[in-house]
């Protein structure tokens, strides 16, 4: 039996936290290690999950965002992050991801979204912070350990090659003009990706594939997926569609503040509302 649907983009990230929350690596690390949750908007839907809390406003959650028709960094009097670092399902809020580290568990696991992924395994994170964020802080133990990372990210954010897109880049020094902060980009292969197909196999164990993406009216960003497999297990995940993710509000903007903003090769660094494009007021 086969299922056909289409996902916005805020239906994709629910659909995604549900199944990241369910992986037994995920369940094992919460009843019995440590689980390192970074922030970001995805994330933000795993945190809800996770904690079944859902008055986190995953737009508050993250620094580096892309909004309002730029890629921006939210202000710090706007952001409202969630614990970093869980022990055994209770907030480590004390603790810092190394600390979490330093506690070495074998099941410990490592949740980072991404902006971008390619079919060869690679993830793609922007970085605009100068001392290169989250990323830096995870790396070094999770490699040389072992430690499972896994990246939640929708379809959306497939692109040909993320080696590619990162030599592309190249960083702030390297560009010009910036219609929006000007970052540089980390290629990392080896996490182990989550997106609306994997979700779908983790819940239903469906096989599911990406049909066509895109659209206009809301659908900007939306994925069309079929899923195929036994009757009941199809009729479930409709059922579930239905009643868990469909119908999931937009993510809401976060821009920061252009005025006070320290991104300085960023072409409206420094100007006031009223100095911006119309566009970007």
């Amino acid at each position: 039996m086969k299922a056909l649907f289409t996902l916005t983009s805020a239906e994709s990230r629910r659909l995604i936290a549900k199944g990241v929350a369910a992986m037994p690596e995920v369940k094992k690390a919460w009843e019995s290690a440590y689980l390192v949750l970074a922030g970001g908007t995805t994330n933000g839907f795993v945190a809800q999950e996770l904690l079944c809390d859902k008055s986190i406003e995953p737009q508050r959650t993250t620094a580096g965002i892309s909004t309002d028709g730029v890629l921006c960094v939210t202000s710090d009097a706007s952001r409202k992050f969630f614990p970093n670092v869980f022990y055994k399902g209770e907030a480590r809020p004390q603790m810092s991801i190394q600390d979490a580290f330093n506690d070495f568990h074998r099941e410990t696991v490592v949740i980072k979204g991404a902006n971008a992924f390619d079919m060869e395994g690679r993830v793609g994170i922007i970085t605009a912070g100068f001392d290169g964020g989250t990323v830096p802080r995870l790396m070094g133990t999770v490699t040389s350990k072992g430690l499972l990372w896994v990246t939640p990210v929708g379809l959306e954010k497939l692109v040909p090659n993320v080696a590619k897109s990162a030599a592309a880049l190249g960083g702030a020094n390297s560009i010009d003009i910036s219609m929006g902060a000007d970052p540089g980009m980390f290629c990392i292969s080896g996490t182990k990706i989550v997106t609306e197909i994997e979700a779908i196999k983790i819940l239903f164990g469906l096989e599911a594939n990406l049909i066509c993406a895109g659209g206009v009216g809301g659908n900007e960003g939306a994925v069309t997926l079929t899923a195929e497999g036994e009757k009941e297990a199809v009729e479930a995940l409709v059922e579930f569609l239905e009643k868990e993710v469909k119908g999931e509000k937009p993510v809401p903007g976060n821009k920061g503040d252009c005025e006070h903003c320290v991104y300085r090769f960023c072409r409206y660094q420094g100007k006031k509302k009223e100095d911006l494009p119309a566009w970007l007021r």
